[in-house]
């Protein structure tokens, strides 16, 4: 299932990388854990988990610190895995 378009990204220091706009109304359809493709603008695949989800806004994402701003840039489509 097709989540959002990353617009945007930024590093909480300890915790991981953040992933903008977020789910909006999806929210609903994933949570902590659930298995994510990140699909970059080049069509190469990464692949990872939720470690957390916003409670305010657009319920951003947060994935794991071992990603950089780079590795994820703005235009990668993110796919929760079946």
């Amino acid at each position: 299932m097709f989540l959002f378009k990353v617009e945007r990204t930024f590093m909480i220091s300890g915790r991981g990388l953040t992933l903008l706009p977020g789910l909006g109304d999806k929210v609903k359809f994933v949570k902590t854990g659930t298995k994510i493709k990140l699909v970059r603008p080049d069509k190469s695949e990464l692949f990872t988990t939720i470690k957390g989800i916003t409670f305010e806004g657009n319920h951003d994402l947060l994935i794991s610190s071992d990603f950089s701003k780079e590795q994820v840039p703005e235009g990668t489509e993110v796919w929760a895995c079946a």
